[in-house]
C-alpha cells in the first residue's frame, strides 16, 4: 500500500472513530436527571405556584392571552382540547397527564388564576413539561 493510501485509510478510521465517539457522548446523557429551573431536579416531583394557560391563546395573543381577563376564554379553549400550559416564575411547561390520562377537566377551572400545581418535571429536546399530580387554588 502506498504511503498516501495508508494515510488516507488512517484518516478515514480516525474520522469514523470520532463520529462514533460524538454519537455515543450525545446518547450517554439520555435519561439522566438534569438540574433545571426552580433549583429542582428534572424527573422529581415539584410543587410550583403559577397559572394554567391555554397555549394556543398564550402563543397567538401574547399581550392578552393569559391572566384573569382571559380566564373564561382559556377554560373554553382547554375544554376544546387545545394544549395546556403552566407558567411559573416566567417558565412555561406543557401540562400532561400521568399514564396518558387527559387533564383538561381537572385544570380548566384554574385557567387564568393563580394556583399551586404539583407534578413531575420532564424535559426532552429542550421542551419542558410537567406531569400533573395535583392542583389547587393558591392561598
Amino acid at each position: 500500500m502506498s504511503n498516501r493510501m495508508f494515510k488516507l485509510a488512517l484518516l478515514s478510521v480516525i474520522v469514523c472513530s470520532l463520529a462514533v465517539g460524538v454519537a455515543f457522548a450525545q446518547h450517554e446523557g439520555h435519561g439522566k436527571m438534569e438540574k433545571g429551573e426552580h433549583g429542582k431536579m428534572m424527573g422529581k416531583e415539584v410543587t410550583m405556584k403559577g397559572e394554567i394557560l391555554d397555549l394556543y391563546c398564550f402563543m397567538n395573543h401574547p399581550d392578552d392571552g393569559q391572566g384573569p381577563d382571559h380566564a373564561k376564554c382559556a377554560a373554553s379553549c382547554i375544554n376544546k382540547g387545545l394544549p395546556i400550559g403552566f407558567m411559573s416564575d416566567g417558565e412555561v411547561y406543557l401540562v400532561v397527564g400521568k399514564d396518558h390520562e387527559p387533564v383538561a377537566s381537572t385544570v380548566a377551572e384554574y385557567a387564568g388564576k393563580q394556583s399551586v400545581l404539583t407534578g413531575k418535571v420532564l424535559m426532552h429536546h429542550g421542551m419542558k413539561a410537567i406531569e400533573l399530580v395535583s392542583i389547587k387554588p393558591a392561598a
